[in-house]
């Protein structure tokens, strides 16, 4: 089973939708190969790639099988990496968090829509502004 993929400069996979042609091709070694010509549906541009006769199967064309839908697959491509940072910062955030309202604003500073804040304290310490439920405490563990 041949499991190479054929990807854009951009990073984007190619799938069969995207081919503009595929057609065998002998190079002048005398070795047999597949032209490939695509155009890719992120970046808009053309390209190219030859691939082994022996070695070419049509099925690198077709999408991976996953629950995402293309417009979700798309929006993940574009986001960057997370980094360990990230995953540090969120996990000390998530330890001093106490409601679902506090989890949002974090979120949404996350993505750029607002300023920092830090959560308020009462006068006995606790922690303010959101709902002061029970349920909406952090279970102590």
């Amino acid at each position: 089973m041949n499991n190479s993929i054929l990807r854009c400069h951009c990073g984007h996979q190619v799938l069969g939708k995207e081919v503009l042609r595929a057609e065998p091709y002998e190079k002048e070694s005398g070795r047999e190969a597949v032209y490939v010509k695509y155009r890719c549906r992120r970046c808009k541009k053309v390209g190219e790639a030859f691939f082994s006769r022996l070695e070419f199967d049509a099925g690198i064309f077709e999408a991976p099988r996953n629950e995402m839908s293309e417009v979700e697959r798309d929006h993940f491509l574009d986001e960057t990496e997370i980094s360990s940072g990230d995953v540090i910062s969120f996990h000390r955030a998530l330890s001093n968090s106490a409601t679902l309202e506090e989890l949002r604003r974090l979120d949404n500073n996350a993505r750029g829509r607002g300023k920092t804040e830090a959560p308020k304290t009462r006068k006995n310490g606790e922690k303010g502004g959101g709902e002061t439920a029970p349920s909406s405490r952090r279970p102590s563990s």
